[in-house]
């Protein structure tokens, strides 16, 4: 069986004021041309499907052609978890309809089997959507005092026999010890106040170890053991990585092929002086800019946004002493409190605050 393990989409997803729906759209088509390409069975997602627990719609449109396409105009499985980003509740909505054309999807559920055939005999699955540690001792077992423990008790029932493919979202580690772990911008903590890691020891009698919650793709302990990574970058904590899709073949014997997925709009990270910036050539990219100048330039982001449009954020390589004329200026007494903040973001952002936002800002003051 020919498997296409993703995970962490995060449809949806915003940088800064910018939305990046067309950039996942340009993304998840060269996925299903993969799909159709490389000949895929199955298709994983191993969580994060949105970025938020309440997408907006057109979040859920994207995600929702992307499926309508793979499973019923390419006629393949699919096997999706809820992450910690995701509503589990929201996604099972209609669970049984959309099993009946081979989309499984797994989001308040744990303790799930489900089996295919190919050439090669069986193939079991054990998908593990997210669930807290509150949950997990409320609805499971209440002395679980860590994931190690969750994992233990979701796991003891297997058999092992056939071949197996556990389907998970967690920090999974070589050991239960958070310090050799790296966390990105973007990466939701699991817990609060507790430790998130867990000991990847516990999956390595299964033959293929789906993994989502981490965006760089690696595997840990065994090449089995592995994060997909996100299919797209989504912090400048990312712009070094190259994203890939992996493709598992499993059949005898485990191989995995990594395919790289071009991105429309790259996450660059400009560091130098803000003359020569504005000599550098116009892009669309999105673009964190460290200025290496000593004294602060006046009204840099508005400047730089004629050049690049998409330019995010502004911050100086050495801390800048502001004279007085240079602080922020507010008549707080005679101002509403939508006002004082619309001024605050314009002194920080260098430009006004945009209609959507603002908006939002209202319904919350109300």
């Amino acid at each position: 069986m020919r498997i296409l393990h993703l995970s962490d989409l995060h449809i949806g997803k915003m940088i800064g004021n910018y939305s990046l729906l067309e950039e996942q759209k340009y993304g998840l088509d060269q996925i299903l041309d993969i799909v159709k390409r490389e000949n895929v069975d199955l298709i994983i997602i191993a969580g994060d499907i949105f970025d938020t627990s309440i997408p907006k719609n057109e979040a859920m449109k994207v995600y929702d052609d992307f499926i309508n396409s793979l499973v019923f105009k390419f006629k393949k499985k699919v096997i999706a978890i809820a992450g910690n980003h995701d509503s589990g509740k929201r996604l099972e909505i209609s669970k049984s309809f959309f099993e009946k054309s081979n989309y499984f999807v797994y989001g308040d559920s744990f303790f799930n089997k489900i089996s295919f055939e190919d050439s090669f005999g069986t193939i079991n699955f054990y998908p593990i959507p997210f669930i807290s540690l509150a949950r997990a001792r409320s609805e499971i077992d209440p002395n679980i005092e860590s994931f190690n423990d969750l994992y233990k008790i979701l796991l003891k029932d297997i058999d092992y026999e056939d071949r197996n493919v556990l389907i998970s979202h967690c920090y999974a580690n070589e050991s239960a010890n958070e310090d050799t772990l790296e966390i990105q911008e973007g990466e939701k903590p699991l817990s609060i106040g507790g430790n998130d890691a867990m000991d990847a020891h516990l999956f390595m009698k299964f033959d293929y170890v789906a993994l989502g919650h981490l965006h760089r793709k690696h595997f840990v302990l065994d090449e089995k053991i592995r994060y997909s990574g996100s299919f797209m970058k989504y912090s400048f904590s990312e712009v070094n990585q190259r994203k890939t899709v992996s493709i598992i073949d499993l059949n005898d014997n485990l191989k995995i092929k990594e395919i790289e997925i071009k991105a429309l709009n790259d996450f660059r990270v400009i560091d130098n002086y803000f003359e020569k910036i504005l000599k550098m050539k116009d892009s669309n990219d999105y673009i964190q800019f460290i200025l290496k100048d000593k004294n602060p330039i006046d009204s840099p982001m508005a400047k730089l946004k004629l050049k690049f449009p998409n330019a995010v954020s502004i911050k100086y390589q050495y801390d800048q002493n502001l004279d007085i004329s240079d602080k922020i200026d507010i008549d707080i007494k005679n101002l509403s409190t939508l006002e004082i903040i619309k001024k605050f973001y314009e002194f920080k952002m260098d430009e006004k605050m945009p209609e959507n936002e603002e908006s939002i800002l209202k319904r919350v003051l109300e």
